[in-house]
């Protein structure tokens, strides 16, 4: 379906009928009742810990299904669940293996949570069998450099998402969906910077040491770093080994540029830019075109580039030559304005025949999953992204950048000058950014730039083996996860088995094998994301609309003169929709 232009707002009906309809039968799934993240910050290098409380207010048994968005470099390398008074640690398996593991735990009525990759930044947290009136607390962790800009820093954890335009290739169980409990959120955060704020909202200290603050759920959590330290962070990996982490700045300053910048303006451009530092009323392209006017009287004289863009079809703006710095500001005034869908790939494909530059810079909310990314992994081209907008998706795009060893840059707010700066200095450094180094067997080093960061992993001798602390596992496993895109399969695989990953290749998973057991099978419920603060302002039916692109089972859409639609005949109908479960895989 493409969005073109529509009248004012409406509320659905068929969506708020089938929520109505939901509450009155006490239908609601498992509740996610809270989030707790902490977050470490060590160096260059972030752990984010994340506790999700589910309990379970139904009279049956639940498996409670969450879709979420990751960002596509974190090494995940945790998960527990406390059930009761037990506590639980999650083991790596293969991903075959750890679904039979899950499906046997569902079968013989225990208590089971697992922790899978369905796409490069797109994860899912599947906990089955929680029982009437238990209370079931599980814990992932991640690891991740900070994005740099000299001695600062930015860090985005996801939480929502908006509207994704195309088909992710997902069973319908396992789809992203939203307009689910927008629960508590509450941040806490260690550090050795000089300073760590919000980008939107107050931080404030605790007597143990740490800042704490309570966050919205329906939007990232967005984090600037000051002062943070540069060099070596030090862990142990799962085989006893010493493991070191050095992450310094990396200005890249150096080569010219010879680059095809490609700005989406499809329909969901068009909404506001909402977030820290926004003005009201700014719209994401409107934000990029005043971002890209700023960005072009900080251009070189040698430096060349085209201009594109794009919706469900691509255009050059002007010839699609490349001009000099002085004309490519005079372009950016003729961008049209936002209307249509987002087709990424059909755009890159215009501008890789057309444009003859050696790299891209797409500008976009990603909020499109038709890309075939390994198909641009062959064509030799960096493509570096700076997404906009607090409800964008990083998974295609953020998975594009990486395989063709370009980067990923965030949007904080409406600000998008600085993130263009950003996204220039890893443009000019002229290196690839796929991770290089020794991992034939077992790794013993491994170098790459990301976030405008040198960053190097080393392994050396085995050292007195002891318990790891999380954050000695923390530098492990993200060294670890640097090694596997060169390493051959046999040694990723046992790499992520060793480390305990959620990858391609492996799964997490734990089987409470004490706990009281079902005696019926769980009925499934998918958990929605929160629908992100944003909707209002991007859906033609409101907040609601959200909610109805993402109901399971419900799949139309309204010409935007139509007015309401009568729904007295269809009320038994959607009655049986809100009772449906998800369809067993």
């Amino acid at each position: 379906m493409i969005l073109t232009q529509f009248a004012q707002p409406t509320v659905d009906p068929i969506a708020a009928l089938v929520r109505d309809t939901r509450l009155e039968r006490h239908a609601e799934p498992a509740l996610l009742e809270n989030l707790q993240i902490e977050v470490t910050l060590n160096g260059g290098l972030a752990m984010v810990e994340t506790k999700r409380t589910y309990r379970n207010n139904g009279e049956k048994p639940i498996e409670a299904l969450l879709t979420v968005p990751v960002p596509v470099h974190a090494a995940f390398f945790g998960l527990t669940a406390k059930i009761g008074d037990r506590l639980l640690e999650g083991q790596a398996q293969a991903s075959e293996e750890a679904r039979e593991t899950y499906e046997e735990a569902i079968d013989t009525g225990k208590s089971a949570v697992l922790h899978e990759e369905l796409l490069r930044g797109v994860h899912m947290i599947s906990a089955a069998n929680v029982m009437p009136g238990t209370v079931m607390e599980v814990t992932t962790r991640w690891a991740e450099t900070l994005r740099c800009e000299g001695n600062r820093g930015r860090l985005r954890i996801p939480l929502t998402v908006g509207d994704v335009y195309g088909t992710s290739g997902l069973a319908d169980s396992d789809e992203m969906t939203s307009g689910g409990p927008v629960p508590a959120a509450f941040l806490s955060i260690r550090h050795d910077a000089e300073g760590v704020s919000l980008s939107d909202g107050e931080l404030r200290s605790c007597g143990d040491g740490s800042q704490a603050a309570k966050v919205p759920s329906n939007a990232p959590i967005d984090l600037e770093v000051d002062g943070w330290r540069a060099g070596v962070v030090q862990g142990q990996a799962y085989d006893g080994r010493h493991v070191s982490l050095r992450i310094e700045p990396c200005e890249g300053d150096g080569e010219d540029l010879d680059l095809a910048v490609l700005v989406d303006h499809s329909g969901s451009m068009a909404s506001q830019c909402s977030g820290p530092a926004s003005i009201e009323g700014v719209s994401k392209h409107h934000a990029v075109r005043r971002g890209l006017r700023d960005l072009a009287k900080e251009l070189r004289t040698a430096d060349r580039l085209s201009l594109w863009e794009f919706d469900h079809e691509c255009s050059a703006v002007g010839q699609g030559r490349q001009v000099r710095p002085e004309q490519f500001g005079m372009l950016v005034s003729r961008l049209a304005e936002p209307n249509g869908g987002t087709e990424i790939g059909r755009a890159l494909d215009q501008v890789l025949a057309r444009s003859g530059a050696a790299d891209i810079l797409l500008i976009t909310d990603g909020l499109s999953y038709e890309l075939d990314v390994q198909r641009y992994a062959r064509e030799g081209h960096r493509v570096f992204v700076v997404l906009v907008g607090e409800d964008s998706l990083e998974a295609r795009v953020g998975h594009l950048a990486a395989v063709t060893g370009g980067d990923t840059h965030f949007t904080f707010g409406s600000d998008i000058a600085r993130t263009l700066r950003a996204a220039l200095r890893g443009l000019r450094s002229g290196h690839a950014m796929r991770p290089e180094g020794d991992t034939a067997s077992v790794p013993k080093h491994v170098a790459t730039m990301r976030g405008n960061a040198k960053i190097e992993a080393c392994w050396a001798d085995k050292s007195e083996q002891s318990e790891r602390e999380p954050v000695s596992a923390a530098v492990a496993a993200f060294a670890s996860g640097l090694a596997l895109s060169s390493a051959t399969e046999e040694v990723a695989m046992r790499l992520a088995i060793g480390e305990g990953l959620v990858t391609h290749l492996t799964s997490l998973v734990l089987v409470d094998q004490a706990g009281e057991r079902s005696e019926e099978l769980p009925v499934t419920r998918k958990i929605g994301l929160p629908t992100p603060r944003t909707a209002a302002a991007q859906s033609p039916f409101g907040a609601s609309g959200q909610s109805l692109a993402h109901a399971q089972g419900v799949c139309f859409s309204v010409a935007p003169d139509r007015g309401a639609i009568d729904c007295s005949m269809h009320e038994e109908a959607v009655a049986d929709i809100a009772d449906w479960s998800t369809p067993p895989r």
